[in-house]
Parts: structure tokens; sequence; C-alpha cells
């Protein structure tokens, strides 16, 4: 069971690890950086860029904490090197 003190540890943890946060309805939310997600009491916002809105206006998902079923650790992305001549 995922509680509030867990989640709130997730978003304070150093170095941050990206997750991703499963609700009881079935669908999944990924958080790529705290700064993506807010708990308030027993609600969790989330966060997400919609690409026809731009990064200035996302989306945001409101969770309530005693439904979130799991969580998970996001797979790590490669990095492309820029190559300097």
């Amino acid at each position: 069971m995922i509680t509030i003190s867990g989640l709130r540890e997730h978003l304070a943890a150093t170095p941050f690890e990206p997750f991703r946060i499963f609700p009881s309805d079935g669908s999944h939310h990924d958080v790529p950086h705290p700064e993506f997600a807010w708990v308030i009491g027993n609600r969790m916002l989330v966060a997400k860029i919609v690409p026809e809105r731009g990064p200035e206006d996302p989306a945001i998902k409101e969770l309530s904490v005693p439904h979130v079923t799991g969580l998970e650790p996001l797979p790590k992305t490669k990095r492309r090197r820029s190559l300097k001549k």
C-alpha cells in the first residue's frame, strides 16, 4: 500500500528517481521530476505536459492517495551525447 509519507519520500529523494504512479482506475501517470507532483492532504496532483497546450499550460490530474495501488521507477532513457569537433 502506498502512503502519503511514502509518496512524499519519493518526491524528496536525493537524488530524485523519476517514477510512474498507478491509481486504482488502471491508468498511470509519470513523474519525471519532483516539480511535476504535489501531495496535499490525501490528494496528489500530477502535472503532464500536453503537446497541443505547451509546457506553460500543463494538464493537472488529481488523484486520491488511498486509491494509488502502485509505484514503479520510470525506465531510464538513453541520452545522446553531442559530438564536438
